[in-house]
């Protein structure tokens, strides 16, 4: 007799495994770091990613989002604030928050962090130097990450 597997969400045995270390970060099951896009917009979590939310001993709501920010970003984030708070709190259902502490930080790429700068376009004579450099590799991919890199340098 066969056994039919029906798929499952991963997320359902992982929130067991991670949900002890997002509470003890304060990050409330961690759905605000897994959702942080989706709550503030992309161009907010490119500048910013949250900590953890602190709350007075007790107190379920009313409490203190810790973000951590690019120098870049702090000065607009600190305009979006309000912004920040409302949809925060909106995305919980209740007043989760009601202020916001930010430390100057670096936001990886992966979770919105401004990406590297886009490649300048070589002249051909550039070009052609970096391929009668490249020429003599045989492996594709190490040819193109050596180019890669040739572009880079210069």
């Amino acid at each position: 007799m066969k056994k039919h597997f029906i798929p499952t969400r991963l997320g359902l045995y992982t929130q067991k495994i991670v949900q002890p270390v997002f509470k003890s970060r304060g990050l409330m099951e961690g759905r605000i770091l897994t959702h942080w896009s989706q709550i503030v917009g992309e161009k907010l979590a490119a500048l910013a990613l949250p900590e953890k939310i602190t709350f007075a001993r007790g107190a379920r709501e009313g409490g203190t989002l810790h973000l951590s920010v690019t120098s870049s970003g702090a000065m607009f984030l600190q305009y979006a604030q309000d912004l920040i708070l409302e949809q925060v709190n909106t995305f919980f259902g209740y007043k989760a928050v009601s202020k916001v502490r930010m430390t100057h930080g670096l936001i990886p790429v992966a979770a919105g962090g401004s990406p590297a700068p886009p490649e300048k376009p070589l002249s051909t004579e550039k070009k052609e130097a970096l391929e009668a450099h490249t020429q003599a590799v045989v492996d594709p991919e190490l040819k193109e990450l050596l180019q890669r890199l040739g572009r880079g340098i210069v």
